[in-house]
C-alpha cells in the first residue's frame, strides 16, 4: 500500500471518530477566550431541577429532547412531576455552572397537548446532555422524540417513540405503541393493543402483546413471545425466534435462521435462511432456497417451494401437502393428507401415518423409499428408468415389468381408495412395510 493510500485510510478513520464524538456531544471543540482546545473531554458536572404540573392536565404529553434520556412512568397520580437533569462537560465547575444557569426546560401548554423541550439550539457548544424523568397519570398518551440516549416508558397509554440512535424500553402500554429506532436495543413488555416497530441494526425483544405486531427490521436478532394478534416481520439479515404467536404469522428474512414454536397459520419467505417450525395450528407456507427446513407437529396444510432445500418433517396432519425442491434430500414421516412431491437430484423418504389422499411423486435422479402402512391396500404404480423397484411387501404386485424402465403395479382392484404413484429416474424405488399399525381413515 502506498503512503498516499495509507494517509487516506487514516484520514477516513479520523473523520469517523470526529463525527462520532461530535454527534454524541463528547467532543469539546470551541474558541474559549482565544484558547482552542480540541478533543478535550473535560469533567462532567450534573445539575438537577424539578417541576410539578397540576390538574387539569392535557390528554397528551410530548417530550422533545436530544443527546440525553427520557423516562416516563405512569402512576396513580393526578399531576405531572418532572425531574430535569443537566449533565455538562467543561474544564471546571464555574464554566459548567454558567451553562447550567442558561440551560432551560421549556414547557409549552396548548390543549390538548403539553410539550416539554429544552433551549439546546441556543448553544453553539453542545457538550452537554439533558435528561427527563417524568411521572404522569397512568394511561396518559405520550410522544417522545429523542436521540443518543435511553427512552423508557411504563404504564402509559397510546405511546409513540422516535429515538434514532438510542435504546428503547416500553412496558405495560395501555394503548397503541409505535416505535422507531436504530442501532440500539428495543424491548417491549406487555402491550394491550397493536404495536408497530421500525428498527434496523438492533436487537428487538417483544413479549406479551394482546394485539398484533408489525415489525420492520434488518441486521440483528428478533425475539418474539406470547403475541395474541397477527404478527408480520419484514426482515433482512434478521435472526427471528418466536414462541406463542397464536394468530396469523408472516415472516420474511435472509441469511439468518428463523425458528418458530407454537404458532398459528404461518407464511415464511426466506432467502438462504434455515427454518425450524414446531407446533403449528394451521397451514404453513414456506418459500426459500439454499437452506435447511425442519418441521414438527403441524396441523394444517403444508406447502414448501424452493431450490437447494433440505427438508425434514414429522407429524404432519394435513389436508394437503405440496413440496417442490431440488439438490437436497427430503424426508416426511408420520403424515396424512393429499401429497404431491416434485424433487430433482435428491433422495426422498415418505412414511405416511395413513393414506388419506392420493400420493403423487414425480422425481429425477432421486432415490425413493416409501414406508407402506402395515396392512394397507391402496392402488399403487411405481416407475423408474435405468434403476430398480424393490418391492418388500408380503403380497406380490399384480404387474412387474423391466425393459429399460422398471414398472410395478399393485392393488389395482382397490377402487375408490386413494392411489400412490411414485416416479423417478436413474435411482431405485424401495417399498417396505412400516412396523406400526396403519391409522384408520
Amino acid at each position: 500500500m502506498k503512503a498516499r493510500e495509507i494517509f487516506l485510510v487514516l484520514l477516513i478513520i479520523g473523520a469517523g471518530i470526529f463525527i462520532y464524538y461530535a454527534k454524541t456531544g463528547k467532543l469539546d471543540i470551541a474558541w474559549d477566550g482565544g484558547d482552542l482546545f480540541l478533543f478535550g473531554r473535560g469533567e462532567e458536572f450534573v445539575f438537577e431541577e424539578s417541576q410539578e404540573i397540576s390538574a387539569p392536565l392535557p390528554r397528551e404529553l410530548q417530550v422533545i429532547n436530544a443527546h440525553g434520556s427520557v423516562e416516563i412512568q405512569g402512576t396513580e397520580t393526578d399531576k405531572i412531576t418532572i425531574v430535569f437533569k443537566k449533565s455538562i462537560t467543561r474544564k471546571n465547575g464555574d464554566e459548567a455552572r454558567k451553562i447550567a444557569d442558561q440551560m432551560k426546560m421549556v414547557v409549552n401548554r396548548s390543549e390538548p397537548t403539553l410539550v416539554l423541550s429544552t433551549n439546546r439550539e441556543a448553544f453553539k457548544r453542545k457538550n452537554f446532555e439533558t435528561h427527563f424523568k417524568i411521572s404522569v397519570p397512568a394511561g396518559m398518551e405520550v410522544l417522545v422524540k429523542n436521540s443518543y440516549g435511553l427512552v423508557k416508558t411504563a404504564g402509559t397509554g397510546k405511546t409513540d417513540i422516535v429515538n434514532p440512535h438510542g435504546e428503547i424500553q416500553a412496558s405495560d402500554i395501555a394503548g397503541g405503541l409505535i416505535v422507531s429506532s436504530s442501532y440500539e436495543d428495543v424491548s417491549i413488555l406487555n402491550a394491550r393493543t397493536d404495536c408497530q416497530v421500525t428498527c434496523p441494526h438492533a436487537k428487538i425483544t417483544v413479549i406479551g402483546v394482546r394485539g398484533g405486531l408489525l415489525l420492520d427490521h434488518s441486521y440483528g436478532d428478533v425475539e418474539l413471545e406470547n403475541i395474541a394478534g397477527k404478527v408480520v416481520v419484514k426482515g433482512s439479515h434478521s435472526r427471528v425466534t418466536g414462541k406463542g404467536l397464536k394468530a396469523e404469522v408472516e415472516v420474511g428474512s435472509s441469511y439468518e435462521p428463523i425458528v418458530l414454536t407454537e404458532v398459528g397459520p404461518t407464511t415464511i419467505r426466506g432467502h438462504h435462511s434455515d427454518i425450524e417450525v414446531r407446533a403449528v395450528a394451521g397451514s404453513l407456507l414456506i418459500t426459500d432456497n439454499y437452506a435447511r427446513v425442519l418441521l414438527d407437529d403441524l396441523k394444517g396444510d403444508l406447502r414448501i417451494e424452493g431450490t437447494n432445500m433440505e427438508i425434514r418433517a414429522r407429524s404432519v396432519a394435513a389436508g394437503e401437502i405440496r413440496i417442490k425442491t431440488s439438490n437436497q434430500n427430503v424426508e416426511i414421516l408420520g403424515f396424512t393428507g393429499k401429497t404431491t412431491v416434485r424433487l430433482n437430484h435428491g433422495d426422498l423418504v415418505l412414511e405416511p401415518d395413513a393414506v388419506t389422499g392420493p400420493i403423487d411423486v414425480q422425481a429425477t435422479y432421486a432415490a425413493i423409499r416409501f414406508g407402506w402402512p402395515a396392512g394397507g391396500r391402496f392402488p399403487f404404480e411405481g416407475r423408474t428408468r435405468s434403476a430398480r423397484i424393490l418391492w418388500n411387501l408380503a403380497e406380490r404386485p399384480s404387474l412387474e415389468e423391466t425393459n429399460g424402465e422398471s414398472l410395478i403395479k399393485a392393488f389395482q382392484e382397490e377402487t375408490g381408495k386413494p392411489s400412490i404413484t411414485l416416479s423417478t429416474s436413474y435411482a431405485d424405488i424401495r417399498i417396505e412395510e412400516i412396523k406400526r399399525p396403519a391409522k384408520t381413515i
